[in-house]
């Protein structure tokens, strides 16, 4: 009678000992996995230079535990693709992307290099509410009328470019007119010259004032910042350049 007891004591001791491993084998499971908590999240598949648009081909799916990301990291492939990388700074592979990292185009810091055509170049132009001569944005075309004041009755006014590209508009700070954190106040206007031409402007803009005026052909895609060789304007300022 006595063994048997005994028996059934240890019997269940084993038991309860038995329970009380499972239990903590699972508790130590689950928090493995809560303290795991893995996150979906991309990396570089290759090395991605500077100034490069980053494509699907770019990334790779990875999963890591959640505590190693940081508040910066960017975890979707949406935030990812399409974006620039810095122009001085290449993501190595194996690389987490952070937002530092990432550009939109218009939001590089040699954007407006990045819209010139060839034998163009761009050409900043101080400029206030009155010398754009209406509401003017990026890529809209406009004229550019020179006005030139030897004295009261010596002056020659005229178009001396037809159908400019405007790069960008920025404020006094050099932040795109566009962007969020702009003072909304023009300040800098950025136009895409042809190289060769440059001169004039700058001789113009030197010589006299400078105002923006938007056509009927503000988005039309044929031709683009024409010389008017035709003037008066334009022989003072063969003169002079």
């Amino acid at each position: 009678m006595y063994m048997e007891s005994k028996k059934r004591t240890i019997l269940l001791v084993l038991t309860c000992s038995m329970a009380l491993v499972v239990v903590i084998l699972f508790g130590m499971d689950v928090l493995s996995e809560k303290k795991l908590d893995l996150q979906k999240v991309y990396v570089a598949r290759c090395d991605i230079k500077p100034r490069t648009c980053i494509t699907e081909e770019d990334v790779l799916e990875i999963e890591v535990p959640h505590s190693y990301l940081l508040d910066y990291v960017v975890v979707t492939k949406e935030d990812i693709v399409g974006k620039y990388t810095s122009i001085q700074g290449m993501i190595p592979a194996g690389s987490l992307f952070y937002e530092s990292m990432l550009y939109d185009r218009s939001s590089l810091p040699d954007y407006p290099e990045c819209e010139l055509r060839k034998n163009q170049a761009a050409y900043t132009l101080e400029v206030d509410l009155a010398k754009l001569g209406g509401t003017l944005v990026a890529n809209q075309r406009v004229d550019l009328y020179v006005t030139l004041k030897k004295d009261k009755e010596n002056h020659v006014s005229d178009c001396l470019f037809e159908d400019v590209r405007i790069i960008a508009i920025k404020d006094h700070q050099g932040i795109d007119l566009e962007d969020q954190n702009s003072s909304k106040t023009p300040y800098l206007a950025i136009l895409a010259i042809d190289r060769e031409d440059i001169k004039y402007l700058a001789k113009a803009d030197e010589m006299g004032s400078i105002r923006l005026f938007s056509t009927d052909k503000t988005y039309d895609t044929k031709g683009e910042a024409t010389l008017r060789k035709d003037t008066e304007l334009f022989l003072r300022l063969s003169e002079n350049a």
